[in-house]
């Protein structure tokens, strides 16, 4: 498709988001100076990242350094253009402005007696997402003469992670570039990866000075510098840019933010601060996904989320180095999930794409299955820096965490298509895994799992925690389903799998009668301090079934001994906890706890400590708990087998309207509008409903209609499948645990796939191993 074709048909998809943005000073966040490098916000497009005025870029999947040390590549930024009269340590005249709406940075500079003014805008392309676009206007206001403004280019040392070779000049369209194309140094696993990334830049020669004649108001300058894996893709990106007129360029990238913020503009009324960190938070977590149309597909699959998203990571043992861990499943896919599945879907291909790295690791550690490791990046091997032996050791849950999203994909999504090709093999190798991890304990008839680090990583080498215990169930349960969905796909036999329900209904949940609560390990001492949220996450998102006086003391009893400045999504799972058990005075505390001590001033950057000292920068693991404590506690939105419902929605604290412009299950697409009054629900497909049953506070409303369908209700909305999908008669069990092998083995009904005398041996089996 050429570009003019290619043009036509975004603007005219443009037309279809019905989306017209007003002037909204709650995205605009403006300063006199600079902060420091760890506050400074962070520019991305899902394919390049980049520290504003920073000299490093990185690209999705572009790693350097072996095992511990892999981190992004450094990438030298080209692009890093100032105007010389702001880029000082103390400039003058200037102010520095982030337009979360726009995606770009601006800093203007009013010349002081009034003559002229200097705007700069830079941004990462949406749509050619391999270009950075540097836009400067000089703009006459009262000056007679010719105006010269000095500019310079910072792109920093070169690079330590790439070799480049000599540089090229090339003509594109007519316009001069020196190429620089390199690899990386140093590859991170030589087991998956037998060299380098291959890393183009093209950028334009930059003049010492941009003039404005005398005869002229007003005159725009453009650069654009293209950072890729070949010449050819630059070629293609940076040719098409150059058919249009710059204008449009930028039209183009409009229209990609503007299809952004009508997924994720979650707005809130009465409270501007508060809206500010909503956009905030949406901005930057959103920033490290591709847009939904962007000019070439990358040669190189999505390569998940850091917990510093993808404009840092480049250095050594600083910021996660762009590695992925359990942030990414369980804290910042939950709300992508609800309100962008398509990029749900590429977070949970990753796992897929590097799956061969989890069935060594599971064989080299004496187990079967797939055994992610704690931190992973390109190979998918394990990438744990050697400060931190023990969460490579212990902290095993991060296998269950990523098949519970898997589950979460199917439940929201009922992809049969992806669970026969992606889904069912990830369940049911990561169950493989908790079936050969378990221990069968004669003494209690029950399950354990011995020698782990739950979420608390101020606790290892323990038995029984709550949390591992839990979500390894989920996952022994989801992957007996997955070996009778795709039982000839994955290899399953039939005693495999029903050996995974009889782990999985037969695993340990330590329970303390006397003070009612769930104690976080075998030996735990009321009392004990501990790191972040671990107990309480049985409550949300596991929502393991318990008494309401339990789940009470589970809150109670942790939020007295957790860390006052750990990590912000221990906060964000307290307040969902108080608002499921009508705690709304303590969940309003706890919300506002989640986000005020961790927002740096003067762009929102999330901050990983709680404390004010820096901590990893643009921490969207945090960004991704808060977001959670909006859609899933106050808004009442909660993802189950079989539906997903709407409880007693309830607006943020302190304000008066809480807007969630789109939510998605089974493709209807609604939004919810929420006042203290009323909510109302709008499906803006509503004619996909035909798939769906709708029940309003207790009354059927599905219906077949090619119209925008809204409904105000008090209580409650479930949407449910309307038809369950063809799966051979196999259903996923409820997550119910502490249930003895002889206990299970009477219960006939609950056997499925194998029949009941099998499961009578295999429990014989498992006895007998022990004696």
């Amino acid at each position: 498709m050429g570009p003019n074709k290619r043009l036509i048909l975004v603007l005219a998809q443009s037309l279809l988001i019905g989306a017209v943005w007003g002037q909204d000073y709650n995205y605009l966040f403006t300063a006199n100076k600079l902060p420091d490098q760890a506050v400074r916000p962070t520019l991305a497009n899902g394919n390049l990242g980049f520290v504003i005025y920073g000299d490093a870029v990185h690209m999705n999947g572009v790693y350097n350094g072996a095992g511990g040390v892999s981190h992004r590549a450094r990438i030298p930024n080209y692009a890093n253009i100032q105007i010389n009269t702001c880029s000082g340590a103390e400039p003058s005249n200037c102010a520095f402005q982030l337009d979360m709406k726009a995606n770009m940075f601006r800093t203007v500079y009013n010349e002081p007696t009034g003559y002229f003014r200097i705007v700069h805008d830079v941004y990462p392309h949406r749509h050619y997402d391999m270009v950075i676009v540097n836009k400067i206007r000089i703009q006459r206001l009262a000056s007679q003469g010719p105006i010269v403004v000095a500019v310079s280019s910072f792109p920093g040392p070169p690079s330590v992670d790439i070799t480049f070779n000599a540089p090229q000049v090339v003509d594109i369209r007519g316009q001069i570039y020196t190429r620089m194309c390199g690899r990386t140094n140093v590859v991170e696993n030589t087991l998956y990866q037998t060299y380098g990334h291959d890393v183009c830049v093209h950028f334009q020669s930059l003049p010492q000075t941009l003039s404005l004649s005398e005869d002229t108001t007003a005159e725009e300058f453009f650069f654009y510098t293209a950072f890729t894996r070949t010449p050819v893709e630059a070629e293609r990106e940076l040719g098409d840019i150059h058919g249009f007129n710059p204008d449009l360029v930028q039209r183009m990238h409009t229209i990609e933010m503007d299809r952004i913020w009508a997924k994720y503009g979650i707005t809130v009324e009465g409270n501007n601060d508060l809206d500010k960190v909503l956009k905030a938070s949406s901005f930057y977590l959103s920033s490290s996904l591709r847009a939904a149309y962007t000019n070439q597909p990358s040669s190189y699959p999505f390569y998940g989320l850091s917990p510093s998203g993808l404009g840092r990571g480049g250095e050594e043992l600083k910021e996660y180095q762009g590695h992925s861990f359990w942030d990414t499943e369980m804290w910042m896919y939950p709300p992508i999930l609800l309100i962008d599945p398509v990029n749900a879907a590429k977070l949970l291909h990753y796992r897929s794409v590097v799956f061969r790295a989890a069935e060594n690791n599971a064989k080299k550690n004496g187990y079967e299955g797939w055994q992610f490791p704690w931190e992973s990046a390109f190979t998918g091997s394990e990438v744990t820096p050697e400060c931190c032996p023990e969460v490579v050791e212990y902290q095993h849950h991060i296998t269950a965490d990523i098949a519970f999203a898997a589950r979460q994909y199917y439940y929201a999504t009922h992809d049969v298509t992806w669970l026969r090709t992606e889904g069912c093999r990830l369940a049911y190798e990561s169950a493989r895994f908790w079936a050969s991890r378990a221990k069968y304990m004669n003494e209690t008839d029950l399950y354990e799992i011995h020698n782990v680090m739950g979420p608390d990583e101020d606790h290892h080498d323990i038995n029984n925690n709550a949390y591992t215990n839990v979500i390894a169930a989920h996952n022994l349960l989801f992957g007996e389903f997955a070996g009778c969905v795709c039982g000839g796909i994955v290899g399953a036999l039939a005693q495999e799998s029903a050996r995974m329900a009889q782990i999985g209904r037969g695993m340990t949940l330590r329970y303390n009668e006397e003070l009612d609560f769930h104690p976080q390990f075998d030996g735990y001492v009321i009392g004990t301090p501990i790191k972040q949220g671990d107990v309480v996450l049985l409550g949300y998102p596991l929502e393991y079934p318990m008494n309401i006086s339990t789940k009470a003391n589970n809150l109670r009893i942790y939020s007295q001994v957790t860390r006052s400045n750990g990590p912000a999504m221990t906060w964000a799972m307290h307040t969902i906890g108080h608002l499921d058990l009508e705690q709304i005075a303590e969940a309003a505390g706890m919300f506002s706890k989640s986000y005020s001590q961790y927002m740096r001033a003067p762009y929102n950057v999330w901050s990983e400590n709680g404390d004010g000292t820096d901590g990893a920068g643009n921490f969207i693991t945090g960004a991704g708990g808060f977001l959670q404590s909006v859609i899933n506690g106050y808004a009442g939105v909660r993802l189950r087998d079989g539906e997903l419902s709407i409880t007693n929605p309830r607006v943020l604290p302190q304000t008066t309207r809480l807007f969630i412009p789109e939510i998605n299950y089974m493709d209807v697409k609604f939004s919810l509008d929420i006042t203290p009054q009323t909510t109302n629900i709008t499906f803006l497909q509503f004619s996909t409903l035909r798939n769906v049953k709708v029940v309003i506070d207790g009354v059927d409303r599905s219906q077949e209609t090619n119209e925008i369908y809204s409904a105000t209700f008090q209580d409650k909305v479930t949407i449910s499948p309307a038809t369950q999908p063809a799966l051979n008669g196999c259903k996923l069990r409820k997550t119910e645990i502490g249930i003895k092998v002889a206990d299970q083995a009477e219960d006939s009904s609950m056997v499925h796939p194998v029949s009941h005398l099998l499961l009578i041996l295999l429990a014989l089996v498992s006895v007998f191993k022990v004696l």
